[in-house]
């Protein structure tokens, strides 16, 4: 009869193999789960470094603009941005434009200075603001002359990227891109909030134009059925202060092709 290690769990102390094979089983579990923990953060998309103030109110001053979206122009640190505007929840804020319109009483935008209360949303170098309170958001309007909005046109492309909801991907959710947050941003957009093409160099985003139509008027319902999916979209490109707008030509869905190339990448990346 051989001479078999026979261990039995209940009894005081181990043989020597059963100890050795204990001790390698735990090095290689660990080596195993530090060998994963590395490569998963290598290659998984990293989340955009972005923030939703929650809770907190700010007011912003300044002039109101509604090309290429509703928004406030405004200065921070020495530089002229324009803070997108958005409302509460999934909706866009034109209930608060058309008050503003109201209280401007015939005056146009740009010789009116409005405060303006909301939660900011921030995303590296670019901000938003939700109108949390609706309404009662609007603070004061005083007369100010502005100087005229910059607009640089730059020329008919064709350019690839992912059409998302800025309000998500900017800050309220993280991450908001890809088939993942398909759902939830086309309720968003559904609901007014104003499409955005995000274009990555690699594996984050760089750059963003917002999506209208060849008279830069709003084109939402359009966008719906590409959401969440790497398209590749050609229109004319125009810069709009600090903000890309590509004005797309109508019917939509001839300017319109799916990026396949992206496609697969971004399935395979998934397995």
């Amino acid at each position: 009869m051989d001479n078999e290690e026979f261990y039995i769990g209940w009894q005081e102390g181990a043989f020597i193999g059963v100890k050795k094979a204990r001790k390698w089983f735990f090095i290689s579990s660990v080596v195993l789960l530090v060998t994963f923990g590395v490569t998963y953060l290598l290659v998984v998309d990293k989340f955009v470094e972005s923030y939703f103030d929650y809770s907190n109110l700010t007011e912003v001053k300044g002039q109101v603009v509604e090309y290429p979206v509703f928004g406030i122009r405004t200065e921070l640190e020495g530089q002229v941005i324009t803070v997108p505007l958005v409302g509460f929840g999934k909706f866009d804020a034109l209930p608060v434009l058309n008050e503003l319109r109201k209280q401007s009483r015939g005056k146009k935008f740009n010789e009116i200075e409005v405060t303006l209360r909301g939660t900011l949303i921030y995303n590296e170098d670019k901000v938003w603001m939700e109108l949390t309170e609706g309404m009662e958001s609007i603070l004061l309007i005083e007369d100010r002359l502005f100087p005229p909005i910059k607009i640089e046109s730059v020329g008919s492309q064709m350019i690839s990227g992912e059409i998302v909801d800025p309000k998500c991907f900017f800050g309220v959710m993280n991450p908001a891109y890809n088939k993942i947050h398909r759902s939830c941003a086309i309720r968003c957009i559904s609901g007014g909030i104003p499409p955005v093409l995000a274009i990555r160099d690699g594996q984050e985003f760089s750059d963003y134009y917002f999506v209208t139509d060849e008279n830069g008027q709003p084109i939402n319902e359009a966008v719906l059925q590409f959401v969440g999916t790497p398209v590749k979209l050609s229109g004319t490109v125009e810069k709009v202060d600090d903000w890309k707008v590509i004005k797309v030509s109508s019917p939509f869905l001839s300017a319109i092709e799916y990026d396949y190339t992206s496609e697969m990448a971004d399935c395979l990346s998934y397995k």
